[in-house]
Formats: C-alpha cells, structure tokens, sequence
C-alpha cells in the first residue's frame, strides 16, 4: 500500500461481518475493530504502527478493508433517531430494529412497539439456539439468517444479522430484503461501537 499520511482505512460492510462475528474475536478481528476508532477515522500509517502493514494488505486484499482520501467523522447518536437515517438503506421496506442479547429492543423504525419486542425476544432465542447446536456438534456458524414466507424463497420477510460489539451482543432485524451491503451498515455498527467507548472513557474518568 501507498505509505501516505493522507490516506485512511474504514471497514466495508463485509470487514464488519467479518471483525464482529464472535463473542471472542482473535487479535486480527481486534485489529480491525480498531479501525472504527470513536473520533474519527484512522490513518493507515497510524493503524500500522499499531498492528501491521501485512494484515492491513491482507485485510484490503479479502475485501475487509478499503481506503479513501478524506476522514469520516464517527457518529454519535441515539440508536433511534440514527435509524430514521439509514433504514431506506439498510430495509427494502424500512422495517428496521436493533435488539440486545437479552432480548430487549433497543431501537426500532418502521416497527410498532410490540412487533419490536417479540422481534428482539425471538432474535435472541434464535442465537442461544444456535449456540447450543454448536455445542452440540452441528457445525453452523452463521452470523445471520433469514426467514421466508413463499417456500421459492426468493425474497426474505425477516433476516436477523448476530453481532458482537465491545463485549456486548446485538441482533440487527430487517424487514423484507435486507441491504447491508452499503456504508450506512458500517456507520451504524460504528456509532455504536463508539458511542459504548465514549460513555465507558466518561464513566471511567468520573470515578
């Protein structure tokens, strides 16, 4: 890669799948977990130093990484109003909620109240059920699934997508096609990595 100042590294929406996949990531998903820093993000000569040029290659060359020319600014919103912004990016009907591992919702769009919860319950039923079958034997490792209701099973009515984010699980639920594929996805898993690092660096300088 270039070695420029100028240059910075941000995950594609794959590298997020990727570096937030499990409940114990390894040092290279670390790696690229670093790449969402809470301010802003990270120059490639920074991140280097930090880790090292050959991962970053790596990571670009599998299409974990990109790079671009100008920093993003991480956001810092609430859950709620964040999804008014990028559920037509994220829902082919803007149907969107996020639910935690215990089962409760966090934030909706597009969802009532009620279809939320059950939503966040089954989500979070569904990944202890999976987790179970792992230990079981059953060699699934997804990180997300979908539900259909026409048995062509062309187009999904409900996808859940697992994933891990400073310690904690959240399950991203799409209604009708799911569109993750974008930097909206990115953004949203990074406002809320960086907004639970802001509030443990306020939490830890108060004490």
């Amino acid at each position: 890669m270039t070695d420029q100042a100028e240059i910075y590294v941000i995950l594609t929406p794959a590298g997020v799948l990727h570096a937030f996949s499990q409940t114990d990531p390894s040092e290279q998903q670390l790696a690229l977990q670093a790449m969402l820093a809470p301010e802003q993000t990270m120059t490639a000569n920074a991140w280097r130093e930090r880790y090292s040029e050959v991962w970053l290659d790596m990571f670009v060359e599998e299409g974990w990484v990109e790079t671009i020319e100008k920093p993003i600014l991480a956001p810092h919103v609430q859950l709620d109003n964040f999804l008014r912004y990028v559920s037509a990016s994220l829902s082919g009907n803007r149907r969107v909620a996020i639910g935690s591992d215990e089962g409760f919702c966090l934030a909706r769009m597009g969802f009532s109240q009620q279809e939320a919860d059950t939503l966040a319950v089954a989500a979070a039923d569904f990944y202890d059920f999976m987790q179970r079958q792992q230990q079981r034997g059953w060699g699934v490792h997804g990180q997300a699934v979908s539900f259909f209701s026409s048995v062509d099973m062309l187009m999904p009515t409900t996808s859940l997508v697992f994933l891990w984010i400073n310690g904690a699980g959240y399950f991203l639920i799409i209604e009708d096609e799911p569109l993750i594929n974008n930097r909206a996805f990115v953004e949203l898993v990074w406002g809320i990595k960086a907004t639970g690092e802001q509030f443990e660096l306020r939490a830890t300088l108060a004490e």
